[in-house]
This record gives structure tokens, C-alpha cells and sequence, in this order.
């Protein structure tokens, strides 16, 4: 389903995405991450609650209706609760992408942080079942090191799946969600790559800095309970695969990638691109002028992949994202 888009979102989108270098496009047959490669992709997010991550993984897969969304909920801040979900429903988008409408907040670090949004789901798509076990490995460090605990914002257990021992993380109160920030090497101690050091993205400026030195920091709670089915996915640890909108999706078989949201952008893996590439393509021309801009600049690039570092340099605090900086090799 083609995503409807007005020109004025366009053109915002195009200018203020973040642009994929040329220097660092991988290739289409590009190797397969290594472990300690995806645990640094994943950091930012692996203690995030688990519908939280479901959707963030397979919005990750849709890296243009991601900043689409984000850049139509900034042009209509006036919209509030139902009001919202209801203009919300009307988008073209995926499920995941309407669900993360609901915690902006989430959004728009993917949209600020596009090049990492991209690496992260042509991962996931390549690899998700070593996406999950990364998830998973980061989880119990976090865990063993007493900084991933229940709290009055989430609830933290481990669960046996499939024979399989997993840190769950579930919200406190059904209905509300909140967003968990915190520094890679105070949750989940030292980090043994030097050479793949994690991404980290900062955290909103009315979190104090020593809050967030002392393990996870919340920030606002998001009402998610009018968002009804959005919110009825979760993930299956045990056969590591994620579930979004249970009206959509079978808690057993799993979320399934839909090309058609994909919007031209290019899988970064041959593998991948065999599976949906066909389908990529068949994108019209007002498509593919909202996926360049309309003034020409290209929101992302369908025949590059994503640069190897996230991050636009040392700024403040001011928002999720913005200490993304050079610091950790730009992660």
C-alpha cells in the first residue's frame, strides 16, 4: 500500500533526514554482522520493554515511513489522544510505524538517527534470530549487574521459552509505557569490543546526569491503552521473533516484513533483496519523488546503505539523540 504523503511533509522529511554517506555503502552481499557487532547495535534499545521492541524492530524495517511519521506528528502537535490515534489510523504506514506514533519520543530518535534505524533493521531482516540473541545476552548483563530491576515503571522476570532461560521486560501498569535511557557502560559494565564500541543516543534534557550514571532513567509516560491493537505485540524469546498487532500477526508464526511499506529503499543484503526485492520495486512515481524530496534532496538513498557510526556530533541533552556524538567512535 503506497504511503500517502503530503508534499509539505515531504520536502521536511528530505531536509531534515539524515543523509546516508556514499563513502560507506555497503555492498548488496554484504557479510553477515558478528555478535559483538549487533550487541552494539542493539544497546540503545535491548532494556527497552518488550512491545516496545517488537515495534521498534520491525519499524526499523521502514526506515522512510519512519520519518514520515515523524516528521507528520511534528506538523500536527495540536493532535492529542484520541483525536490522534484517530488521524493516526488513517495513515498509510505499517502497524509498527502507527504504534510508535503513540511514543514520539521513540520516533523521533529513529528519525534523527536514521542511518542506525536503517543498519538495525536490514539486521533484523537478515538476521533476526541473532538480533534477538544479542538482545538477549545484553539483557542478562544488565540483569547480573543489578541495574535491570522491576520498578513502579516496568516489570523485569525470567522466563523459561522454548527450553530457553530470557529477561522479559514487561510495563508496570498495563496501558502505560515508559522509555528507558541510560549509558551502555553503566547497565551493562565494561565493554569487551574496543573494536565495536555501542551506540548510545543520550537521553531527554529533563533526565538528570546522574540518574542516568546510576543505571536506567524513565522518561515520560506514554498512554498507550486507546491504541487498542497497536499495542498487542510483544516478543517470542523462545522462537525469537517478534509480534506487532495482534489483529495482524499470530503470536506463533510471528511479524512477517511487508516490501510494500519498504518504499524503495535497498536491502542491504543479497539474501534479503532475493526475498523482497521484486515486490521493492514496484514502487510509482509519486512514490519515489516523496522517497528523493520533492526539492531533490533525498530523504535516503535506495542504492546505499547506512553509514557505520549514528550520532551528529557532542550537542546537549535537549532531546533523545542528541549525545549521540563523537564520543565511542560516534556511537
Amino acid at each position: 500500500m503506497p504511503v500517502v504523503a503530503s508534499a509539505q511533509t515531504a520536502d521536511n522529511a528530505a531536509s531534515a533526514a539524515a543523509q546516508v554517506q556514499p563513502g560507506s555503502q555497503p555492498s548488496p552481499s554484504a557479510e553477515l554482522l558478528k555478535p559483538e557487532q549487533l550487541e552494539a547495535l542493539v544497546a540503545p534499545v535491548a532494556l527497552y520493554p518488550d512491545e516496545l521492541l517488537a515495534n521498534l524492530l520491525a519499524a526499523s524495517t521502514y526506515p522512510l515511513e519512519v520519518v514520515q511519521a515523524d516528521r507528520w506528528l511534528k506538523e500536527r502537535k495540536s493532535l492529542k489522544g484520541e483525536a490522534l490515534r484517530i488521524e493516526v489510523e488513517k495513515q498509510a504506514w505499517d502497524d509498527s510505524v502507527k504504534a510508535l506514533a503513540s511514543t514520539a519520543e521513540v520516533l523521533t530518535m529513529m528519525s534523527d538517527k536514521l542511518d542506525w534505524t536503517k543498519n538495525l533493521g536490514d539486521a533484523f531482516l537478515a538476521q533476526q534470530a541473532d538480533v534477538m540473541d544479542a538482545i538477549q545476552r545484553l539483557r542478562t548483563k544488565a540483569y547480573d549487574n543489578k541495574k535491570l530491576v522491576t520498578t513502579k515503571q516496568q516489570k523485569v522476570s525470567v522466563k523459561t521459552q522454548e527450553d530457553k532461560q530470557v529477561v522479559v521486560i514487561e510495563p508496570a501498569e498495563p496501558g502505560t509505557m515508559y522509555v528507558p535511557y541510560y549509558e551502555p557502560a553503566a547497565v551493562y559494565g565494561a565493554w569487551p569490543y574496543a573494536e565495536y564500541p555501542p551506540y548510545y543516543f543520550g537521553y531527554p534534557s529533563y533526565i538528570g546526569a546522574g540518574v542516568v550514571a546510576a543505571g536506567l532513567a524513565f522518561g515520560t509516560a506514554w498512554a498507550i491503552g486507546r491504541w487498542g491493537n497497536y499495542w498487542g505485540g510483544g516478543c517470542n524469546w523462545g522462537n525469537r521473533n517478534v509480534y506487532v498487532n495482534h489483529r495482524n500477526t499470530n503470536i506463533n508464526t510471528g511479524w512477517q516484513h511487508n516490501a510494500a511499506h519498504r518504499q524503495g529503499v535497498r536491502y542491504n543484503n543479497a539474501n534479503v533483496q532475493q526475498r523482497f526485492g521484486n515486490n521493492n520495486l514496484k514502487t510509482g512515481a509519486a512514490d519515489r519523488m516523496d522517497f528523493r524530496g520533492r526539492d531533490g534532496n533525498q530523504v535516503l538513498r535506495p542504492d546505499q546503505g547506512a553509514r557505520d557510526r549514528a550520532g551528529d556530533g557532542a550537542g546537549d541533552r535537549g532531546g533523545p539523540g542528541d549525545r549521540a556524538g563523537d564520543r565511542a567512535g560516534d556511537r
